[in-house]
């Protein structure tokens, strides 16, 4: 039995600690005085995370790093093995992007090393360049399958895998999923709308950050989201935090402050309010929509700043009990939704979709009409409002840095059809019949479902989004 249990356990640590990564973006803005990172962690969306932190002692620097938590329980104290990627004292960062597997270059001379750099750079190294010199000892066998990204304070940066390293080559950097050597591009619309707002700018504050980290921000219904992403001021060593998407809150880690404390640990999600919406939609599940509503009200009275209610995530909540029928739950549920937010576009939007579904046309007029004249330029609003005759406009705010998007659906014989890209916005536009569609997108070579419309069908590979004409 214990020759058994010490294979598991040899098993166990031989998998987390080869570096694994799904598809992030990672970049670098950097105006000669500040030194900002940018880093979207895109996984699963059930993916739940760690940070560690670790003082300085003896000769090693002070550091943090962030891993899963995954593998079960048993082995959760065992992922700090495994990080994804880490900050250091001196503002030394790191982080990995997911590509499909290269060569590896073997040196006979230097040592094969199967176990992560990250942590033994972050103990060790004060920059980019001390970082590449302890890297240049070994052979990355097992870093084929992603890149490590590494900047410092002073604004200097890297890529490294088994198979090549490049060097700094621009001031400001993005990073996402596919092999830069050789100076190798590849049509990648998160890359090419972080290099589009970079070079708009002369000088970067935590607002130009937060902007790109949304604009590349992987979104729901798509299997892979960006689950959290953090702006670091490398200079600072300070981290701003944000998760889900919601960039309403932010949580504020100084790596400063974090070292006092001592060696110690922290769920990611400990850091932010709780979301209520599995708390509500468990209660609508068990007792339907009067206890829903009850226990979201009894959320709502806490003071204490437990519960996230800044978050759309409640308005969304009620889209699939739309689109399984339940439209007058969601017509009592977003009604009452207007007693603590009347400035929500999205909410009287859905709203008018529910009415419509309840052939209520009155009151559905009335919500599009309030969508509208909160913004006239929402992308849902007038997907879903401005129907006349049966024309409907896509004019999305999405996939900016794309160059090239075509939508296809049950309305274009699933046929793609080419999107015109006219000031940043992509535009297709028809004439239907009344009825209920499924379409998708075409981004680049990438099928994605609408980011913004969050009316969908079907799991994995099989979403589509959904739309109804009137």
């Amino acid at each position: 039995m214990k020759r058994k249990l010490l294979l598991c356990y040899v098993i166990a640590v031989s998998f987390i600690n080869t570096p694994h990564s799904y598809s992030c973006t990672i970049f670098m803005a950097n105006d000669g005085q500040n030194v900002w990172i940018g880093n979207n962690e895109d996984e699963a969306p059930d993916k739940e995370y760690r940070m560690w932190f670790y003082p300085a002692q003896n000769a090693d620097n002070g550091y943090m790093i962030w891993t899963e938590l995954a593998i079960g329980k048993l082995f959760y104290g065992l992922m700090y093995m495994n990080p994804q990627g880490g900050l250091n004292q001196y503002g030394l960062f790191m982080d990995y992007t997911a590509i499909d597997q290269i060569p590896i270059t073997k040196d006979p001379k230097k040592e094969n090393r199967k176990k992560q750099v990250v942590t033994d750079i972050l103990k060790k190294c004060k920059t980019v360049d001390e970082a590449l010199r302890f890297i240049s000892k070994y052979n990355l066998v097992n870093l084929k399958g992603a890149q490590l990204f590494l900047g410092d304070a002073s604004g200097n940066y890297a890529t490294v895998t088994g198979g090549y390293i490049i060097g700094k080559t621009t001031s400001n950097f993005a990073l996402t999923n596919y092999s830069i050597n050789n100076g190798h591009r590849e049509a990648c619309w998160r890359r090419d709308i972080a290099d589009q707002l970079l070079d708009k700018k002369e000088s970067y504050g935590l607002g130009n950050i937060e902007n790109i980290l949304y604009k590349t921000a992987q979104k729901r219904p798509s299997n892979i989201i960006t689950n959290f992403s953090m702006a670091v001021d490398l200079k600072t060593q300070k981290l701003y935090m944000y998760r889900k998407n919601d960039f309403t809150v932010k949580a504020v880690i100084s790596l400063r402050q974090e070292l006092v404390k001592g060696r110690h640990h922290k769920e990611l999600a400990a850091y932010f309010p709780e979301n209520i919406v599995p708390i509500v939609n468990k209660k609508y599940a068990q007792k339907g929509i009067d206890a829903a509503i009850q226990k979201y009200k009894e959320l709502r009275s806490d003071t204490t700043g437990k519960y996230n209610f800044k978050s759309k995530d409640i308005i969304t909540m009620t889209i699939p009990w739309i689109e399984k029928g339940n439209q007058k739950g969601a017509i009592k549920f977003l009604e009452m939704l207007k007693q603590y937010d009347t400035t929500q576009a999205d909410l009287y939007t859905w709203l008018g979709v529910a009415y419509r579904k309840d052939n209520n046309i009155a009151q559905s007029d009335q919500n599009f009409k309030m969508a509208l004249s909160l913004n006239p330029e929402d992308y849902l609003a007038n997907l879903w409002a401005r129907q006349e005759n049966g024309r409907v406009t896509f004019k999305m705010n999405d996939f900016q840095g794309a160059e090239q998007v075509s939508i296809l659906g049950d309305f274009t014989q699933w046929k793609l059809a080419a999107m015109k890209k006219e000031n940043g916005l992509w535009i297709y536009e028809m004439v239907l019949p009344k009825g209920q569609y499924n379409y998708k997108f075409l981004v680049n070579k990438e099928y994605l479902a609408d980011q913004i419309n969050l009316m969908y069908t079907g799991t994995g590979p099989n979403i589509f989004s959904k739309l109804y004409v009137w």
